[in-house]
């Protein structure tokens, strides 16, 4: 507390004795003579400001320039205009895009595992017929026949049979 009042006090010294330094005739100088001076500064000042102003303008062009660039580049640019047929423009049809691909991936990676899974069938029915047990056939179809997949399991035990007897 005691440096704070101490330096609003050599504060208030050093204002008061600076304001009181041009009381001395001798320090005035002629306004005449800088007349000129001041002129010249002052349009060289002006001549200053009216290039930054100039820069300033073109710094805003090429900013708005480059906005624009980045919103086509992007496609974010949500205007109204009619600029022809645009079906999958924006974040609208970037979503529908990418949740067709998805869609897509999903249906080929069923139909592949769909694929597979009646190979499978068709191996398992093979040799379940080769082994020539009726019982075995029997008790497959019995636990197939209250499901969706009874006819199925018939139709390849028919099949495996019929080219069994072909082969015999």
């Amino acid at each position: 507390m005691r440096n704070f009042i101490l330096t609003i006090i050599a504060t208030l010294c050093l204002v008061l004795a600076s304001g009181c330094g041009n009381l001395s005739p001798r320090n005035e100088q002629d306004a005449g003579e800088n007349q000129g001076q001041i002129g010249e500064i002052e349009s060289m000042a002006n001549s200053n400001k009216l290039e930054l102003g100039t820069l300033q303008s073109q710094l805003d062009m090429q900013n708005n320039k480059i906005e624009n660039m980045q919103y086509g580049m992007a496609n974010l640019q949500s205007n109204n205009e009619n600029s022809g047929v645009q079906i999958l423009s924006g974040s609208g049809g970037l979503i529908i895009a990418i949740i067709g691909i998805i869609a897509a991936v999903a249906i080929i990676t069923s139909y592949r595992h769909s694929k597979k899974q009646e190979k499978v069938a068709e191996i398992l029915a093979e040799r379940i017929v080769s082994w020539n047990e009726p019982q075995l056939e029997d008790e497959v179809f019995q636990a197939a026949m209250y499901t969706d997949v009874e006819s199925n399991v018939l139709r390849l035990f028919k099949k495996h049979q019929s080219l069994r007897n072909a082969k015999s």
